[in-house]
């Protein structure tokens, strides 16, 4: 005697803002077949044959609701059964997730995937440490009050610099060093506009 398959519960994307937090896209054909593959462990061709029909018939009870138009899920589903009760045709004996090859490729093929993504994610981890480093090294005080100096003198303002001024240089790294960066980036790049204007006029 067959063991009646109760229908499954098909899960909906929730509705937009009812989500904690962004999440990646669901896959319904995925579920689906897992939970086809849940149920008909232990079944026989015959029980998987009538959970199939069954499976069929409720599709086709469903087929002119509007929330179930796009279903992917029901289809991979009824996909699965088939394909499930064909198997068991073959080989005889009772359903085994364990010795399905086509479950054990698609666990090694998420298995591998997942591998790749946690690689990307240390990989990207290890990008935004070091360019974290690299950004507090450029803001450390000592190396910013050197750019400072360095852009000072190249600009032949730092011998006229008066001792407030100078003292004013020191301090900026420390209390401000993005104001530092930014101050030192604005100085270069004006000593480069008049430069290049003198250049374009004695030509």
């Amino acid at each position: 005697m067959s063991t009646p398959v109760p229908r499954s519960r098909r899960l909906r994307v929730p509705a937009p803002g009812t989500a904690a937090a962004p999440r990646p896209p669901v896959d319904w054909a995925k579920a689906g077949r897992r939970s086809v593959r849940r149920r008909a462990t232990g079944m026989t061709a015959t029980e998987a044959a009538v959970a199939l029909e069954e499976a069929e018939l409720q599709r086709h009870l469903d087929r002119d609701r509007e929330d179930l138009a796009d279903d992917e899920r029901g289809a991979a589903e009824i996909r699965e059964w088939q394909r499930i009760a064909q198997l068991l045709a073959t080989t005889g004996g009772v359903y085994d997730p364990k010795a399905d090859a086509v479950v054990q490729d698609e666990l090694a093929a998420d298995a591998e995937a997942q591998r790749v993504q946690q690689m990307q994610d240390e990989q990207r981890r290890q990008e935004q440490e070091a360019e974290a480093a690299r950004r507090a090294a450029i803001l450390a005080p000592d190396v910013l009050r050197h750019a400072l100096l360095g852009t000072l003198a190249r600009t032949g303002l730092l011998d006229s610099l008066s001792e407030d001024e100078r003292a004013a240089v020191g301090r900026l790294p420390e209390s401000d060093p993005a104001a530092a960066l930014a101050f030192n980036a604005l100085l270069a790049r004006a000593y480069e506009a008049v430069t290049g204007a003198r250049a374009g006029a004695a030509s």
